[in-house]
């Protein structure tokens, strides 16, 4: 009994949302992360029209979709503010939970591995090119800080070959949250350059520090700025931005990218029934998830995000892979295009369908 109250208490922590750009919702699912990164093999088209692919959505349809989106969403807080939302399905999240990770420590008492859950913001670009942060979740030994887990990811290769970041191994260390201070400190190296390296753009430096500033707020579920600081002091300047004072997390809709899949994770292997989970803002919150293989779009499914305010919304569909062939797919989440222009939002992830 006494197991299953530390495994409810632990996924308590674990479910509850890290950031406050999205609603809450049960991401137990999107938690799972691969190890090994993969790289893309299906070729991918930025060119797609989802409303011609599917039609126009029929208004009982859209209505339907909308009720059922809002039923789901009925207790959950949808304040923009610190990450203190309420918990949503925790019982069920419990009853599924499974801990699949190689190489992590066990508990003793259960046998099973002990790990936790948290976020991580890389950059990848926008229908403009402009780089924006998009989210991934990955999981690590409870052995060892959330946030010390985190930055050692920020300094990784990203699981999306289609991310990216310009924090090197060593670059970030000793991040910690002081509510009295009302800020959370981060220590960068001495390595890190005060100016903006030869290439990178003010845009992508920018992106960058947002990169330290969601992650670690992520991290510590927390709406804290962030002060860079050395032997005491505030560091003037990291990668050409100014961080004498500290830094806010930059607006969501400027920030984030407008969809961006929670799970699965690119790499993973899946079968059965597929539940896709993310967050977008789009006109009128339609997202269209789907899979593609060499050019042909398969189990195109439409769903509602949200939109208007300055913030992402929760989505999830479940796709039935027991008549797709066994293979190589991307997946594919959407944004709709109102402005035909055929430069919609777009989030993928290479799967693997068993």
């Amino acid at each position: 009994m006494n197991d299953r109250i530390d495994d409810e208490a632990r996924l308590r922590r674990l479910l509850s949302d890290a950031v406050s750009d999205i609603e809450p919702e049960n991401r137990l699912d999107e938690l799972r992360a691969s190890v090994h990164p993969r790289p893309k093999v299906v070729p991918m088209t930025r060119s797609r029209s989802w409303y011609a692919a599917t039609g126009i959505l029929a208004t009982a349809a859209v209505i339907g979709v909308i009720a059922y989106v809002t039923s789901m969403a009925i207790d959950k807080n949808t304040n923009v503010g610190p990450a203190t939302d309420p918990e949503t399905s925790l019982h069920s999240a419990i009853a599924t939970a499974t801990d699949t990770a190689s190489g992590l420590p066990t508990s003793a008492a259960t046998g099973r591995t002990a790990t936790k859950a948290y976020a991580v913001y890389y950059v990848g670009a926008d229908p403009k090119g402009k780089p924006v942060l998009f989210r991934e979740f990955h999981r690590g030994p409870d052995t060892k800080p959330t946030a010390a887990l985190a930055v050692d990811d920020l300094e990784s290769t990203p699981l999306d070959p289609d991310y990216s970041t310009a924090w090197q191994r060593g670059w970030l260390k000793d991040a910690k949250a002081n509510p009295n201070a009302g800020v959370i400190f981060v220590t960068p190296s001495a390595g890190v350059p005060r100016d903006r390296p030869t290439g990178m753009t003010a845009d992508d430096a920018t992106a960058a520090v947002q990169q330290v500033v969601y992650t670690l707020q992520a991290a510590f579920h927390t709406r804290l700025p962030v002060l860079f600081v050395r032997h005491g002091a505030a560091v003037d300047r990291v990668l050409g931005v100014r961080t004498s004072e500290p830094i806010a997390q930059g607006k969501a809709l400027a920030t984030l990218s407008h969809v961006n899949i929670s799970n699965p994770n690119d790499g993973d292997m899946v079968s059965g029934s597929l539940h896709v989970t993310g967050v977008n803002n789009a006109f009128e919150g339609s997202v269209a998830v789907y899979l593609e293989q060499n050019g042909h779009k398969l189990l195109m499914t439409p769903t509602i995000g949200g939109w208007l305010e300055d913030r992402l919304f929760p989505w999830q569909v479940t796709l039935d892979l027991s008549k797709v062939p066994p293979g190589t797919y991307t997946l594919v989440a959407q944004n709709d295009d109102p402005s035909g222009r055929n430069k919609p939002e777009v989030d993928t992830r290479v799967i693997t369908v068993k």
